[in-house]
C-alpha cells in the first residue's frame, strides 16, 4: 500500500507533468493550408484557432460554397494534425512519468 504523503508526490508529480505538457502544446503551431491555396487557419497545439487567412478572390458572391466547404475541409485538416501532435507529446510525456509503468501492465 502506498503511503499518503508518497500519493500526494506522486500526484504533485503528475500535475507538473500536465502542466508542462499543456505549456508544451500551447507552443506548438499547426498551420494547415487548403488545396489551392486559397485558406490558411494555424492551430495552437490544444486545437485553438490562432489564426485564419483567407485569400480575397475567395469572396466572390458566386464562390461563397465553395469557400464554406474549403474552410470545413482546412479546419479539419488542421483538427487532425493537431490531434496527432497531442497523442505523441502526451506519449512522450507518459513515457518519462511515473504512469508509464502502469500502462506497461496493459501492453
Amino acid at each position: 500500500m502506498v503511503s499518503k504523503g508518497k500519493q500526494e508526490v506522486e500526484k504533485l508529480d503528475l500535475d507538473k507533468l500536465l502542466a508542462q505538457g499543456k505549456k508544451e502544446l500551447l507552443a506548438k503551431k499547426i498551420e494547415t493550408v487548403s488545396p489551392g491555396g486559397g485558406i490558411k487557419v494555424v492551430l495552437n497545439g490544444l486545437m485553438e484557432v490562432m489564426e485564419i487567412k483567407i485569400s480575397p478572390s475567395l469572396f466572390k458572391e458566386e464562390k461563397v460554397e465553395y469557400l464554406e466547404k474549403l474552410l470545413k475541409e482546412t479546419f479539419n485538416l488542421a483538427a487532425k494534425r493537431a490531434q496527432k501532435i497531442i497523442a505523441e507529446e502526451v506519449e512522450k510525456n507518459l513515457s518519462n512519468s511515473p504512469l508509464s509503468n502502469l500502462f506497461n501492465l496493459f501492453g
